[in-house]
């Protein structure tokens, strides 16, 4: 039997691409065009950039872990990824997964806002905030649709359990401890220590499991409607 890259072996079954409309995708490049449209209002009302330069970057660094499922998608239903690039593209995912959910946390900046601005502002957030949680809930889905071929769907799970508690710390790492996704790269074992120290520390264990709590229970409503939509 031929063996394409796809397969590690021939005993293995190919990975099959996640068949979805697009829907999703241009709901949330819809919803980053209208955010985009209030910030680039509030900076030529304000000659105040900031809040601009914040929320972009915050919902570019939410749409990277989608784009990264969507690639997967692609190079899978291309048969050009094998079952070990697989992997290395859901660490990839999870490394940065994160960064979509912790766009709530921008809420914070909301007792700093003068009160002319608040209500402005306080959609502004609510809205990119909004959008960075769908895309981790969708890029969630894409990966949790390739661990059931991966391992099974009971793994699965539990798989999709611990990277909602992992992205839960990851918050916490980057809104506290002021870290970044790629700072495994550029500073490894200064973040290492960050983890270590995390770790044993009461309020991240608390706030670790809070997110985590709340991002699975949002993952699995999300899960529940998009299965009800499917059949």
């Amino acid at each position: 039997m031929q063996t394409s890259f796809l397969h590690l072996s021939s005993a293995s079954a190919p990975l099959r691409p996640d068949e979805t409309s697009g829907r999703g995708v241009r709901a949330l490049a819809w919803l980053t065009a209208v955010g985009f449209v209030l910030v680039t209002a509030r900076g030529l009302l304000t000659a105040n950039w900031w809040f601009f330069v914040m929320l972009s970057w915050n919902v570019f660094l939410a749409w990277f872990p989608l784009g990264v499922q969507l690639v997967l998608r692609d190079l899978i239903g291309h048969r050009l990824i094998g079952r070990v690039g697989v992997w290395l593209g859901l660490g990839l995912w999870l490394l940065f997964m994160p960064n979509a959910p912790y766009i709530i946390t921008d809420l914070f900046h909301i007792q700093h806002i003068q009160a002319p601005l608040l209500w402005f502002d306080t959609m502004s957030l609510f809205l990119f905030a909004m959008t960075g949680l769908l895309a981790g809930l969708y890029s969630s889905y894409l990966a949790h649709r390739l661990l059931d071929q991966l391992v099974g769907w009971p793994m699965a799970w539990v798989l999709m359990a611990l990277c909602q508690g992992l992205a839960g710390f990851g918050i916490y790492l980057g809104r506290w401890g002021r870290w970044n996704s790629w700072n495994i790269m550029s500073k490894p074992w200064l973040l290492g220590q960050a983890v270590w120290q995390s770790a044993h520390d009461t309020l991240a264990v608390k706030l670790t499991l809070v997110y985590g709590f709340v991002l699975l229970g949002l993952y699995v409503a999300f899960w529940l409607y998009v299965r009800t939509e499917k059949k």
